[in-house]
């Protein structure tokens, strides 16, 4: 259960946010970035790279 809640988080960051991906590592309290990417490389099989350039977010234009 707490593998899955650090993967959407980590999911989140990497489609919302600018940090670079060792910030992302680092947030989430990976000590090693290499560690933070063979760790979301084994459960969702997409670099933390591959996810971003195929989840970034859109922003959204609210027109009043």
């Amino acid at each position: 259960m707490i593998r899955d809640r650090v993967l959407l988080e980590a999911k989140r960051l990497l489609a919302h946010r600018n940090l670079n991906i060792a910030e992302i590592g680092y947030y989430l309290d990976f000590k090693d970035n290499a560690y933070f990417c063979r760790f979301f490389k084994k459960y969702t099989n997409l670099t933390p790279e591959e996810f971003r350039k195929t989840n970034r977010a859109v922003p959204v234009e609210i027109t009043a």
